[in-house]
């Protein structure tokens, strides 16, 4: 019988100081505390490409630091690259002063167990060997749960905000019986039209139509179920479905589409797709229509995203 590999873990610890700021001060403040976490995430994900293959277990607020615990010998080996070549600080400081901290510059300090890795950061593979054998004997700290659910209930909030504000002629509305759901074995080719019952001047409510492959869909304000459809499915086409939609709208002209790709490079296609469609909503309101952005996606001839977006619509 082939033995199954054990899983790489390994844990190191991550002070940083500041010269401008006292961090185990302020990270007691219940105010910049969430803040404080969020500029560490994101510079862990810059740091290692990616928001997997490691966690945060505890923060130190006495001498303000970090244990991580990794799950993944390549992810450690890309932070410790990063953390070489002063890339992990100069993303400290990015990330702190988005989150309205002072601009400052960051000293760290990385240690597996007693062994300052500092010294020996010219030989990668004996840092990664020290962080093995500093295997985590405990598991994430109470108080970074905390923090990791007030990020999430954070993010909910917003997308309740969202929907919300894109609900408000929606909500009225009623799925028409002409709706149906889309085969995925239909042609490619597509027509797509606006059709409306109402007389001119009216607002966007269940009368107003549009066509896609001979079918009436009732058009609607984007909700959060198109949101999340559109940010999974879309993957690396969505700058082309941005560029589309910037055509009528002000907010997505460049360069909010290029600084969108750069500000969240590191956490994803899911996450620049998201966001890309969250500013089309935001500055839109109730003009951020299924309609359009189904001719957007038309445009760019992405009809199997364009299926998924209507079948998730309609059920």
């Amino acid at each position: 019988m082939d033995s199954v590999a054990p899983a790489w873990v390994g844990s190191v610890f991550l002070f940083i100081h500041s010269d401008k700021m006292d961090l185990s001060t302020l990270y007691r403040d219940p105010q910049i505390q969430l803040r404080i976490y969020k500029a560490l995430k994101l510079t862990l994900a810059d740091a290692t490409g990616s928001a997997g293959g490691y966690e945060i277990l505890k923060i130190y607020g006495s001498i303000f630091g970090l244990q991580l615990k990794f799950t993944e010998e390549e992810k450690c080996r890309k932070f410790l690259h990063s953390y070489k070549n002063d890339k992990l600080q100069q993303a400290l400081g990015y990330h702190f002063q988005n989150q309205s901290m002072p601009n400052t510059t960051f000293r760290t300090e990385l240690k597996a167990g007693t062994m300052t890795l500092d010294d020996i950061m010219d030989n990668p593979d004996t840092c990664l060997k020290h962080i093995k054998e500093n295997e985590p004997n405990h598991l994430r700290d109470d108080e970074v749960s905390r923090l990791e659910e007030d990020i999430r209930r954070l993010v909910l909030e917003c997308n309740s905000n969202c929907q919300n504000a894109g609900t408000l002629c929606s909500t009225n509305s009623e799925i028409s019986p002409t709706a149906s759901t889309l085969s995925p074995s239909s042609p490619v080719s597509s027509s797509l039209s606006l059709s409306s019952t109402q007389a001119n001047g009216s607002s966007l409510c269940s009368t107003d139509r549009f066509e896609f492959r001979g079918i009436l869909f009732d058009d609607h304000v984007l909700n959060t179920q198109d949101h999340y459809t559109f940010a999974k499915t879309v993957g690396r086409n969505w700058k082309q479905v941005g560029r589309m939609l910037q055509k009528s709208c002000r907010g997505l002209r460049d360069p909010a589409i290029d600084n969108i790709a750069f500000e969240y490079e590191r956490e994803g296609l899911y996450e620049q797709a998201y966001q890309m469609l969250l500013k089309f909503i935001q500055c839109e309101g109730k003009k951020a229509t299924m309609s359009r952005l189904i001719k957007a996606l038309e445009e760019s001839e992405l009809v199997g995203v364009i299926e998924l977006l209507l079948n998730a619509s309609n059920n």
